[in-house]
Order: structure tokens, then sequence, then C-alpha cells
């Protein structure tokens, strides 16, 4: 029969334990999508490398600080059964970062909305979820540092609910939007709606993860008194990193299709993939193909990969038929 402290680690430091691995695992992904998007995107402008350089540092510093804290738990305190259950600022800096990071991804993608669809009402709304979450991860550290006994914690619903419900709303709203964008744009021709397609589930993929995550933190939270919402709580900042890096890094990947095989990884000095010198999208993908061989002169399929800007290709004059679908990776 296990005993109280056992049983104490096991239902606070267990779920928090598996958390940690779960966060590490996506802080490797993290690293690695930085280190393909530094060395295929050199000519992104500065802003946006800044951002990716921004993200990489608050991922890293949030593994650095959680890994201290389990440490310090299941190490240094190996035994002290009144350590499994206090929330130090080690722990304190998770809530933390998670808001930070979520609001600096969602806000980025509200960026993306105002780009392509120019509605300011969506913007606004992503806009002000994206604040609430963020502001309340942030708040929901303070009042941890106010009231660090894990039991405590049960006391913190407004925020927390808050937190995590705002982070949530808002990736549905910006994963329905750029989908319902991208179907707008679906032309009937199976090359581009293939395109398209796939951009959709890369989308949706990524806006529901980090959804579920969020929103599995606040039902594990409300339904048990124990730690079970760690493990849907500290992947989350590593999701949100890696949703965003995802998508600048699949620019390369999906123009490979038409380009073959061996362009998978090309790099983006070679690739139709840019920015204009003052920091805004230019023309960051253009895959451009022929419906009929018969008809190449006639009639154009361009599809814009992140920006709703077109351009013509070698020269040649849009027709009235072309098919433009603004891509957002």
């Amino acid at each position: 029969m296990a005993t109280p402290q056992e049983k104490l680690a096991e239902t606070t430091e267990g779920p928090a334990l598996v958390g940690v691995f779960l966060n590490l695992t996506l802080f490797g992904i993290m690293i690695s999508q930085a280190v393909f998007y530094f060395t295929n995107y050199s000519k992104d402008p500065r802003w946006i490398k800044a951002y990716v350089a921004f993200l990489v540092t608050a991922d890293t510093l949030n593994a650095f600080f959680i890994c201290a804290w389990i440490y310090r738990v299941l190490i240094n305190n190996f035994g002290d059964k009144a350590a499994l259950g206090i929330g130090d600022w080690l722990f304190e800096t998770e809530q933390a970062f998670t808001g930070i990071v979520s609001f600096q991804v969602q806000m980025f993608y509200a960026w993306r909305i105002w780009k392509l669809i120019g509605n300011r009402f969506l913007v606004g709304l992503v806009a002000i979820t994206a604040t609430v979450g963020g502001l309340s991860g942030i708040g929901t550290a303070v009042a941890i540092g106010m009231r660090p006994d894990f039991l405590g914690f049960i006391h913190l619903k407004s925020i927390i609910i808050l937190w995590l419900l705002g982070e949530g709303i808002s990736d549905i709203i910006i994963t329905v939007t750029l989908t319902w964008y991208l179907r707008r744009h679906l032309g009937g021709y199976s090359k581009t709606d293939g395109l398209v397609t796939r951009v959709m589930h890369l989308i949706v993929s990524n806006g529901l993860l980090t959804a579920t995550f969020a929103i599995g933190d606040l039902i594990c939270y409300f339904a048990t008194d124990e730690s079970w919402h760690l493990i849907f709580n500290f992947p989350l900042c590593k999701l949100y990193g890696n949703s965003v890096m995802s998508t600048l890094n699949a620019r390369a990947i999906f123009m490979a299709p038409s380009n073959g095989p061996s362009s998978a990884y090309q790099s983006a000095d070679q690739a139709p993939i840019r920015f204009n010198q003052g920091g805004r999208p230019d023309i960051t993908g253009i895959l451009a193909t022929s419906v009929d061989k018969t008809h190449a002169n006639q009639t154009q399929i361009m599809v814009n990969v992140e920006t709703h800007e077109m351009t013509d290709i070698h020269g040649q004059e849009n027709h009235p038929d072309d098919i433009k679908a603004g891509m957002v990776v």
C-alpha cells in the first residue's frame, strides 16, 4: 500500500513529470524547426527572424526553468513532503511563458488575417481573446506566487478560466477564419485544390491541437483536485511555438510538388518565397501551372502563399479567368 508521501508524489509530481517529458520532446522539435528556418529563409525580413529568435529564446528558457523545477522537487528535495505540493518561482515561469508565447503567436496569426482578409472585426476578435489569454497567463503566475500551495490553485478559477478559455477561443477563431478563407479559393482544379487542401489540413491540425490542449487543461483542472491538468499545461508553450514555425517552414515544403521531389527542402534563396525591404510580405510563394498544355499561354493558376498580393510570372499577363487562391503558409 502506498504511503501518503508516495500518493502525493504520484498525484502531483507524476502528471508534472509527464508534462515535462512532453515539453522537452516538443522543444527538440522546435529547435529542429528553427535550424531549418534560419538555414532556408535567410532573405526573410529582420523582424520575422527576430520574431523567430524570440520564440526560440522563450521556449529555451521555459524548458530550462521547468527542468530546474522538477529536478529541485524530485532530486534536491527527495522525501520532503512539503516540497511536493509547492509551486516556487521556477514553476510560476511556466504559466508566464505560456501566456507570453501564446499571445505572440496568436497576434502573428491576427496580422496574417489582416493581410489576407482585411476584416477588422475578425482581427479585433483574435487580438482581444489573445490579449485576455496572454495577460491571464501572466496573472496566473503572479497569483501562484502569492499562494504557491497546489491545494490553493482551486481558488484561482476565475483567472485560469480567462487564461485557457481565451487561448482556446482565439485558436478556434484563427482556425475557422483561415480555413474559410482558403475554401473560398478552391477553384475546381486538382493541382491547386490539392495544395490548398494540404494547407487547410496544416492550419486545422495546428489550431485544433493547441485549442484541444488548452481546453483539456481547463477540463482536467475542474474535473479533479489532483494535478492531471499539468499534462496538458506544460506542453502548451511549445505547441504554440511549433505551430507558427511549421507554417513558416511549410512555405518551401508545399512548393515541392510543383518542382519535383528533390526540391522538398530547397533553399528559400532559390525558391519563389521572399519579403520586400519594408518587412511586408511580397510574393512569399507562387505556384504556377497550366490547366491544359494547349492553353498554357491563355490560362494560369496562381496560388499566392501568405499574402493576397499577386504578380505576373515570367512577364505573362494575368487572364481574367485566373484562379487566385491566397495561401496562409
